[in-house]
């Protein structure tokens, strides 16, 4: 039996959604071809600086374009991608001892610094803005020729393994998750990328900028916590203009109240995407990334 890749996620769709605009962040707009490219790219950076097949690339980003680049070149070069989240702590420093890399966004470079220098582990650096001079920035060490980069890895088939209920590629999907969490990985970037849908990033999330973002990019399908449903409903009051959702995924189940009056204003149910099982081991949790009627 072959073994796919987790690259193929994105590999696959860049092959059958190349124009389609995989990722908005702000005013840039990536498409699957693009954003493929670039993953590889990134994936020759970090070769040269050092990472070989079956190393751990941890990466600390909020949720922006470089993100799922750098998430995607770890996976395209052979390595395991293991975010970590911001603020850091004790427990970061132990998760990154025997990382091979830390690429670290630059607007968290402090962070990256702090816990580089505690866990022993190198950092480069990514992003719109430069770092301090000593720390190398993954852009540069990148080969640009797509020819050169990372290589493709097999995309035969269906490489996701999608079903039937998964999003459809018209759907544009704001998901205010981090994507440094599993949840946020699995549902968000995975589910997203898998279907050929387009992907809103919003790296600080507050209930009007979200509301307004919905409205601009004409978003379709919404990712949040219960706290984010509720700062969406405060921020609905007295609004002319809501967006049209077909379909919303919450973590956990909201509240009944609180469920009761989304469903109410905006017209859609809010569907849990978590589901607990008792196993031999203890609870497992299994996410449902169904987005599709």
């Amino acid at each position: 039996m072959t073994t796919l890749s987790p690259a193929t996620v994105l590999a696959g769709s860049a092959r059958r959604h190349a124009d389609t605009v995989a990722v908005v962040d702000g005013r840039v707009r990536v498409t699957y071809a693009e954003l493929w490219w670039e993953a590889r790219c990134y994936g020759t950076g970090l070769r040269a600086a050092g990472v070989r097949a079956g190393d751990t690339v941890a990466l600390l980003a909020p949720n922006v374009v470089d993100f799922p680049r750098v998430y995607y070149a770890a996976l395209a070069a052979g390595a395991h991608p293991v975010p970590i989240g911001a603020p850091t702590s004790p427990q970061t420093v132990h998760l990154l001892r025997g990382a091979r890399l830390l690429v670290c966004h630059t607007s968290h470079l402090a962070a990256g610094q702090w816990v580089s220098a505690r866990a022993g582990v190198p950092l480069v650096t990514v992003g719109p803005t430069r770092g301090p001079s000593g720390v190398p920035r993954l852009e540069d060490l990148s080969d640009p020729a797509p020819g050169s980069a990372a290589a493709d890895p097999d995309t035969d088939g269906d490489p996701a393994g999608r079903a039937a209920t998964d999003p459809d590629d018209g759907d544009v999907v704001l998901s205010c998750l981090p994507l440094g969490g599993r949840f946020g990985q699995d549902v968000a970037l995975t589910g997203t990328f898998a279907a050929g849908a387009s992907l809103v990033l919003l790296s600080r999330f507050t209930g009007p900028a979200a509301l307004e973002l919905m409205l601009r990019e004409e978003v379709t399908v919404f990712h949040g916590t219960s706290a984010m449903y509720a700062a969406l409903l405060d921020a609905a009051r007295d609004r002319p203009a809501l967006p049209r959702l077909r379909r919303c995924v919450s973590r956990t189940p909201l509240p009944p109240s609180l469920g009761e009056r989304f469903t109410t204003l905006f017209a859609t149910q809010v569907e849990v995407a978590e589901e607990k099982s008792r196993g031999g081991g203890g609870w497992r949790r299994r996410w449902w990334c169904r987005h599709r009627r």
